[in-house]
């Protein structure tokens, strides 16, 4: 009985937390969803050592000068900082709203965060409102939660002239009419006004001319009166006569455009006052909208975001913050509304969800990203993936002077398989259904013309990429002296410059197309030969590129020692457990290595000695950096951004404190 009343206490207890959870709160339509989590936070640092540490003072100390009070705990906010905080964007046609679910922990704390010397704040009920002073955004909170509402009116949804018109929203334009000019101005005309029932309120106002300053129309009269007098007194030659005349006529239009300038400028600034006034109807409107949806929020009945598996499929327990973001085709229609049609042609079709999660423990900090497929598209990309690197590749990595290599692995063949059914997936719908049996016919040609068994024998679609150092060598260049005639004189200098030594390798079946390629470089001169290894001839490169093929893997660098040690089999590398595992159990990966980096850059390239300084001790207290790919599981492809954790540091959380404080001294 008591282990039963146990198990009630823990489910009640259970369904208590997540009631109270805001999450409930986000609509099942949100286009993003942030999350910090305040308890696995604090899990990590307790309040007392946040407060105290360099990020907390910081935030303490900005909020108390920015507010003029005296805060010396984040708990002084009010808010519940063990429990989650939400971020949620929520798109509509005509607007996109900006969201934010904070939990309280004590109301009359954060409520005095605020200054409402201008009773500002309205009660209704338990809930409080205030509304920020420009009326785009809307703070509203009880005993539990803040809600904060931010919303901005989408331009193309007034575009629409049956929208626009049906909320009495007027297109203001301002239009130039170049048909009549007087010394390259301008002339000014009547404003036109027109209204019909099919088309938004159009006001078109005609634009200035260029101003004419107010003694031209001074000097216009004094010809004139010059013109007047000269008639009078002495007999004007036919000619001179008509010259005169068309001067004076001059003088008497530009003395008549001093007014229509006035009047133009007077049009403007009633097109200005116009303008603003439209603007100012799509804030209030924007406002009635946001009001609305935040009266929703905190007391309607909608369905939840809890109840889109996507999201729910994306959170994982153990996450300090989390991201979802709905699908790539709304991100694409988000931030390409210029493309009008074609931002809503399914150029990210087939790209479903993608989140990102943030883990910090004891031994790393870790970004954990995933992006769902389609079936379709998914079954595409495991054939393609269905390739391991080079094993051979892993002897020619020194861990411990390495600074950092990237590789990838992929099936070659495949990919030339399935690239043009890929390609129909991503473009069919952008240019159209009337374009299928063209990019279907494109399809077959790029097959014919390929052999992709011929082609995956020649590049396998392996390679790696290292840096083992970097070195400072004289590099010789060319520039320009002038002598006292000015004369131009080529002059051949040398300069310092800090360099990478680098190796980078792929594999290859069939060497023949590469040695033919290697044949006409050197009948060209543009490859030199010495025994297997070739240099790359080129004057203005800073570095020499030696390449070698041994043992079906083609050897690009800049060491000629190292080349040379590969080609006679004495090198002599260890590569640690790690990065063993790290290179040949994923696709793709990315390894930095700072500590090895200490040291090898020139202080005089980094800003001087006490630049150099700091960078070098940020490089001391900082582990490997890592990235790699993983299998794909379903029709969910996933990559991890991690960094170690050097030794002496209690958990990633206090580790990343750490490293924000050295960098800031």
């Amino acid at each position: 009985m008591k282990k039963i009343l146990f198990s009630f206490s823990l489910l009640l207890l259970f369904n208590l937390a997540k009631a109270q959870d805001l999450v409930k709160k986000i609509p099942a339509n949100a286009f993003t969803v942030a999350t910090i989590k305040g308890d696995n936070i604090f899990k990590q640092m307790f309040v007392k050592d946040f407060n105290e540490s360099f990020v907390g003072k910081k935030l303490l100390e900005g909020t108390s000068k920015s507010l003029e009070k005296n805060f010396t705990n984040v708990e002084d906010f009010g808010i519940n900082i063990e429990k989650n905080m939400y971020y949620f964007n929520q798109l509509t046609d005509s607007i996109s709203y900006n969201c934010f679910l904070i939990p309280l922990k004590d109301a009359a704390k954060f409520e005095s965060l605020i200054n409402n010397k201008d009773g500002k704040i309205k009660t209704t009920g338990d809930a409080k409102t205030m509304v920020l002073p420009d009326s785009t955004s809307i703070i509203k909170w009880n005993n539990n939660m803040m809600y904060f509402v931010t919303g901005s009116i989408k331009g193309s949804f007034f575009a629409d002239s049956a929208k626009s018109a049906l909320y009495g929203i007027k297109d203001i334009r301002f239009q130039q009419d170049e048909a009549t000019t007087v010394d390259s101005a301008a002339v000014a005309v009547d404003s036109t006004y027109a209204t019909t029932t099919d088309e938004p309120v159009v006001e078109t106002v005609i634009a200035p001319p260029v101003k004419v300053k107010a003694k031209q129309k001074t000097a216009a009269k004094k010809a004139i009166g010059k013109k007047k007098a000269t008639r009078k007194k002495v007999a004007i030659k036919p000619k001179q006569e008509a010259e005169e005349e068309v001067i004076a006529d001059v003088a008497m239009d530009a003395a008549e455009a001093v007014p229509a300038a006035e009047k133009v400028n007077a049009d403007y600034d009633l097109y200005q006052q116009e303008r603003a006034e439209q603007e100012a109807k799509k804030k209030r409107l924007a406002f009635t909208w946001m009001t609305a949806q935040a009266e929703q929020i905190f007391n309607g009945n909608y369905e939840s975001i809890e109840n889109n598996k996507s999201y729910t499929n994306s959170l994982d327990s153990k996450a300090i913050a989390e991201l979802w973001v709905s699908s790539l085709q709304d991100v694409y229609n988000a931030v390409a509304p210029e493309f009008g049609t074609y931002g809503k042609a399914g150029l990210m079709k087939g790209y479903g969800s993608l989140n990102a999660k943030l883990f910090m423990d004891n031994k790393s900090f870790r970004i954990s990203t995933g992006l769902e497929l389609a079936q379709e598209q998914a079954d595409s990309y495991k054939k393609i993936m269905n390739k391991k690197l080079n094993k051979n590749f892993l002897k020619y990595v020194n861990s411990d002077k390495a600074i950092g290599f990237m590789s990838y692995a992929i099936d070659t063949k495949a990919y030339l398989e399935e690239f043009p059914k890929l390609m129909k997936q991503t473009y069919g719908s952008f240019l159209g259904a009337r374009m299928d049996e063209e990019m279907d016919l494109g399809a077959d040609l790029l097959s014919l013309l390929l052999d992709e068994e011929a082609v995956s024998k020649v590049i396998k679609g392996d390679a790696l990429f290292v840096i083992n150092g970097l070195n400072t060598k004289d590099v010789t260049y060319t520039t320009y002296d002038y002598d006292d005639d000015y004369k131009q004189k080529e002059v051949v200098k040398t300069k310092k410059e800090t360099l990478p030594d680098f190796l980078f390798m792929f594999s290859s079946d069939d060497t023949r197309l590469i040695n033919k390629l290697i044949k006409y470089g050197v009948n060209k001169n543009f490859v030199s030969a010495d025994g297997n290894i070739y240099k790359i001839i080129e004057k203005k490169s800073p570095i020499d590129i030696y390449f070698l093929i041994k043992d079906g893997i083609v050897f690009f660098g800049n060491s000629l020692t190292e080349i040379q040690a590969i080609n006679s089999n004495q090198v002599n590398n260890t590569i640690s457990k790690t990065h063993k595992n790290l290179l040949s159990k994923n696709n793709f990966s990315f390894l930095f290595n700072a500590k090895n980096l200490v040291g090898k850059v020139p202080a005089s390239e980094i800003g001087g000695e006490e630049t150099a300084k700091k960078f070098n001790s940020t490089l001391e207290k900082m582990g490997n950096v890592y990235m790699k790919s993983n299998p794909i599981k379903g029709n969910l492809v996933s990559a991890d951004i991690s960094a170690e954790i050097p030794n002496g540091h209690e958990n990633a959380l206090k580790y990343l404190f750490s490293l924000i404080e050295n960098a800031a001294k």
